[in-house]
């Protein structure tokens, strides 16, 4: 009986002890394992002369390996092709676009604008560097990786940039219904206009758009399923054709990113925060969004924001609209070491925005954000 209570302790004391082992820890994403995606098109070295009548034409096609994270339950991986002068070290880099393909296919044009951005000079030949970066989102820089660099030498042309535009006003607005001070809206992709205004609301106060200044045809209003929030564009060609109706202001005043699609015929008008904060690992605040650095805004204008801090030589930022959220939240496509256009994250609905790059130089600088030009400045003190 001794014999048999002993070796019932023992299996009592294993069974004690595996009960007490603890699970696995949870699998976490090690970037050491990280396979970098990888050019497969174009080669390196190739050589492109670039010409005007082929700007909508397609430049090449980019192809690339997928990034592999040593994770399969991750957001969907997402691509920024990326260039810059050869022997610059994307200190100054311009993004060519963001995609989840594994391929990105840019025409002559957008080619042409970036690199003569980039400081080329028309008719010369230059050597620019391309690579990948690839990441899962743009709340933190962990999961960044880069590609290697493939080196294409590219002759522009010369190139007068005109931005067709369209133009908002009425009574809603600072300006009112003078057609010859109409707000210029900045055009954020083809046939898709923003701006961020001041809108007072009451009962008489709406919007509208125009194309041309001092003229009320073209324009565009809305029907009667208008809301101050969305609804439909109503297009108006010319005087023959009867005025739509006006848009209705929502009834809390404050700054409104308004959105015009006039190829969808839609619009949208949705209120800020009326406040901007600025996060960044190219910042004092890195990315703890609870940290993030107050911009001031002006009492005039009430769409512009200054903020004076130190930027470091590398990294990127964002500007937040509430400390701790991530939306809403402005990013940029086309930001290089002067600046760039704003883009809009209006809730966690919608994917992120690429970081805004440093300029590339550590030091002390003023950022100047203008809503309603949706454009953003670094100005070195």
């Amino acid at each position: 009986m001794e014999k048999i209570k002993y070796i019932f302790l023992l299996f009592l004391s294993l069974a004690v002890l595996f009960a007490c082992k603890k699970p696995d820890s949870e699998p976490v994403l090690d970037m050491s394992q990280t396979v970098a995606a990888a050019f497969l098109n174009p080669e390196t070295g190739g050589s492109y002369v670039l010409l005007s009548e082929l700007a909508d034409s397609t430049f090449d096609e980019f192809q690339w390996s997928a990034t592999r994270y040593n994770l399969g339950n991750l957001e969907t991986v997402k691509y920024s092709v990326q260039l810059d002068l050869a022997d610059s070290n994307f200190k100054n880099v311009a993004g060519l676009g963001t995609t989840t393909d594994l391929f990105f296919a840019p025409t002559v044009g957008e080619i042409n604008a970036s690199v003569l951005a980039l400081g080329a000079m028309p008719d010369q030949e230059a050597d620019f560097a391309f690579r990948l970066k690839s990441f899962i989102n743009n709340a933190t820089s962990y999961s960044d990786v880069y590609s290697g660099v493939i080196t294409l030498s590219i002759t522009p042309y010369e190139d007068v940039v005109v931005t067709k535009a369209i133009y908002l006003l009425g009574s809603g607005t600072t300006v009112g219904w003078d057609n010859t001070k109409a707000l210029p809206m900045t055009e954020i992709e083809p046939g898709t206009y923003a701006i961020v205004e001041y809108l007072t609301p009451g009962s008489d106060k709406y919007v509208k758009f125009i194309s041309v200044l001092g003229q009320w045809a073209p324009q565009w209003g809305t029907d009667a399923t208008g809301t101050p929030e969305e609804g439909p564009l109503v297009y108006r060609p010319d005087e023959g054709v009867a005025d739509p109706a006006a848009i209705p202001v929502a009834d809390v005043a404050g700054n409104y990113y308004i959105l015009a699609d006039t190829i969808g015929l839609t619009y949208q008008t949705i209120l800020t925060s009326g406040e901007l904060f600025l996060v960044g690992n190219g910042t004092p605040a890195g990315w703890d969004n609870t940290a993030a650095l107050p911009f001031t805004q002006d009492p005039d204008t009430l769409t512009k924001f200054t903020i004076l801090t130190t930027l470091n030589a590398e990294g990127g930022m964002k500007f937040l609209e509430v400390p701790g959220a991530w939306a809403p939240q402005w990013g940029s496509y086309d930001g290089g070491p002067n600046g760039g256009t704003l883009s809009y994250r209006v809730s966690e609905s919608v994917p992120d925005p690429p970081e805004i790059p440093v300029p590339g130089q550590a030091g002390e600088y003023m950022i100047t954000v203008d809503m309603k030009k949706m454009m953003y400045y670094f100005t070195p003190q």
